[in-house]
């Protein structure tokens, strides 16, 4: 009964000494992949770089990160990974607004003060003269009503040209 014993003991020994090795040997030269969300692209290489680990870029979205910072990656934080391994990140391209209100028509300022309110930013404003829209009022929009986009662009009437009237 004895020898049973220390047999069992000696190949349960056996078994956790060759576990505890390779376990030992498998997770040596691992590294915990740190939590690069909201860092910009230099950053985000130079920790992974210190780290004994790569980056790649693998696209762009819009997102609640500022712009031009990591917005997602491919490996959680905490994830322990060999050394060397890419690891893929997402750049923000900030937020998208999902639904431009309709400006047309309007006067400028109303239209910038609808848009202030949205946080909408305006990008470009374009003054043109027109026959048919008076002075100040917003002709076109772009992108269309009801489209998305991160800022709007507004061509606005100066009126007729001095000569027309």
């Amino acid at each position: 009964m004895k020898k049973i014993l220390y047999i069992t003991g000696a190949i349960f020994a056996g078994f956790l000494a060759g576990y505890l090795s390779l376990t030992l040997f498998v997770s040596g030269g691992t590294i915990e992949v740190p939590d690069l969300r909201g860092k910009d692209i230099v950053q985000a290489n130079q920790i992974l770089k210190e780290k004994g680990l790569y980056i790649r870029i693998d696209g762009e979205e819009y997102s609640d990160i500022p712009t031009g910072t990591v917005s997602r990656q491919s490996l959680p934080a905490g994830t322990k990974v060999k050394k060397g391994r890419e690891v893929g990140v997402i750049m923000s391209k900030g937020l998208k607004f999902t639904v431009f209100p309709d400006v047309r028509g309007v006067s400028y300022e109303e239209a910038e003060k609808i848009l202030n309110e949205k946080g909408i930013p305006i990008e470009k404003v374009i003054k043109i003269h027109s026959n048919k829209y008076p002075d100040n009022i917003v002709i076109a929009q772009s992108p269309e009503p009801q489209q998305g986009g991160k800022a709007i662009k507004l061509i606005v009437s100066i009126g007729e040209k001095e000569e027309e009237k």
